[in-house]
């Protein structure tokens, strides 16, 4: 069975729109708190809560507008992993395998059937988050992304197993 996947991940719109309808509710949840309807609050104590919320928004908004990027995934036949990513409005350079960057999964991904938290590190230890979600790419390249990660993880769980026994 070959593994061999390539998959071309947009940022998720329903990651962006649950993000956006947090962030109103935040903004909605700092105007009661402005207004004097969510406890007796003093009016500094409301004042900093106000600030706090409409920071977190702000800071959580930028944030992720920042992060929306269009990652290229290349996995190969052995388990290899290679990574380009470029801004969404960014023209496409062609993403060739020999341009993107070797990465590894590491054991803090997350990989279920409707949700994939792809923790990727390179070789100068820097570590990058893809976030897949269905909306993300086509049901069969999510598919395919799955199965070839969760086969990664399970040869890994093989190697250390057997690493194991010959100690």
């Amino acid at each position: 069975m070959s593994i061999a996947v390539s998959a071309v991940v947009q940022p998720s719109r329903r990651l962006f729109f649950l993000v956006g309808g947090m962030l109103v509710i935040l903004f909605f949840t700092a105007v009661l708190i402005a207004s004097g309807r969510m406890g007796t609050l003093s009016i500094a104590a409301r004042i900093v809560f106000v600030v706090m919320c409409i920071a977190v928004a702000l800071h959580v908004f930028f944030r992720t507008m920042w992060r929306r990027k269009i990652h290229v995934i290349h996995i190969s036949a052995t388990g290899q992993i290679r990574v380009a990513q470029r801004q969404k409005n960014e023209p496409s350079k062609g993403d060739s395998a020999e341009e993107c960057e070797v990465v590894h999964l590491l054991p803090a991904s997350t990989l279920w059937s409707g949700l994939l938290l792809l923790h990727l590190q390179n070789d100068q230890q820097q570590t990058v988050v893809v976030t897949i979600l269905p909306d993300s790419v086509s049901p069969a390249s999510f598919k395919a992304v799955l199965l070839a990660c969760r086969w990664i993880v399970l040869r890994r769980a093989d190697t250390e197993i057997q690493r194991q026994a010959g100690d």
